[in-house]
């Protein structure tokens, strides 16, 4: 997941559920239960999907920027 989204040139924060009590708390608010798990704009995409992440990247109108 990170290297998919360094290499497409988007921003993104990494949380450990096994290490951050917080993070762990957020996971199950949003009902999810396996990782990974990536919440962009509405949206929360569960596994390792790249056409879900694409669309949801540019619904969201993130555009890739190497100065991130």
């Amino acid at each position: 997941m990170k290297e998919f989204l360094s290499r497409a040139g988007h921003s993104f924060e990494t949380k450990n559920i096994e290490e951050d009590d917080d993070a762990y708390r957020e996971l199950i608010a949003l009902g999810a239960r396996s990782v990974p798990v990536t919440v962009i704009g509405e949206r929360m995409i569960t596994g390792f999907d790249q056409a879900q992440l694409r669309s949801a990247l540019a619904d969201a109108g993130d555009r890739p920027s190497r100065d991130r």
